[in-house]
């Protein structure tokens, strides 16, 4: 069972969804997205260690360019195999030792500040499928919430590329309304803004106490507070504790989104849903 915590009163393919024309509705539905609707370990564990495995075949291909310059220019010629005339034949090894050591510090250097190539392997690292770890059964989910005339938001900190992985893999494109990103911060500031609570409202012609808000973390949970919503849910299959949610203020705490139903109709939200 759920637990209450207090009483209820009862895209071009870019993911900016284009903002439909869509008739003033009484009913709205956030949805935060890792740790809510996917899994937040899963694919992210699987992007650091692309990111780690990238990061050094980067560097060490770099380095390997750049020691084998090195060497050539002391009369090392490691495609050939040959050492020639040439500092490294004719100079103490502690003068060789210490020309490969300012050439391996400054390639290391250069390559820490060529922001370009971390940035390509920090694009790079996210794959096809990383939006194949649902919490969830998030089509049938959204399915049965539009049965109940919601419209239904994700509020994620993830970037357009993560997000459209994750309607396409999850088939829900359609069934989404709209997608607050990481990529349209200037028009909506990062949970937990009052301003963005309150701009989802005005978007949808939706009076805050008809909103409900469901995240896994305390961010999640108080930007619905913040938008004063009728309905904040904490969910703990993501890096948020039960406890944690709790402190933060959620009105109701679900180990995971089978409940979800149920709780919106047990509240003035969900009295209105078809069954």
């Amino acid at each position: 069972m759920y637990r209450v915590l207090r009483r209820l009163e009862c895209t071009p393919k870019n993911v900016h969804l284009e903002t439909r024309n869509i008739a003033s509705t009484s009913k709205l539905i956030v949805f935060d997205k890792d740790g809510t609707l996917l899994s937040f370990d899963k694919p992210w564990l699987a992007w650091c260690s692309r990111l780690k495995s990238g990061l050094a075949d980067a560097t060490a291909k770099a380095v390997e360019q750049d020691m084998t310059r090195i060497l050539r220019n002391m009369g090392v010629d490691m495609n050939k195999e040959e050492i020639g005339l040439g500092r490294f034949a004719e100079c103490s090894q502690r003068e060789v030792r210490r020309e490969l050591t300012e050439g391996f510090s400054a390639t290391l250097q250069r390559v820490s500040k060529d922001e370009e190539l971390a940035s390509d392997i920090i694009d790079s690292c996210r794959k096809e499928g990383d939006g194949k770890f649902p919490l969830t059964d998030v089509k049938t989910l959204f399915h049965d919430l539009k049965k109940r005339d919601y419209k239904i938001v994700i509020a994620t900190a993830d970037c357009d590329q993560g997000i459209d992985m994750f309607l396409d893999d999850n088939f829900i494109r359609e069934q989404v309304d709209f997608v607050m990103s990481a990529d349209n911060h200037t028009d909506f500031p990062p949970k937990p803004s009052k301003i963005s609570a309150d701009k989802l409202c005005e978007r949808f012609g939706v009076d805050s106490s008809n909103v409900v808000m469901v995240g896994d973390t305390p961010t999640d949970i108080q930007f619905g507070l913040n938008g004063e919503y009728g309905l904040v849910v904490g969910v703990t299959t993501g890096v948020g504790s039960a406890q944690d949610l709790n402190m933060a203020g959620a009105h109701v705490v679900l180990d995971d989104l089978s409940e979800l139903i149920s709780v919106l109709e047990d509240s003035h939200i969900g009295n209105s849903g078809l069954d």
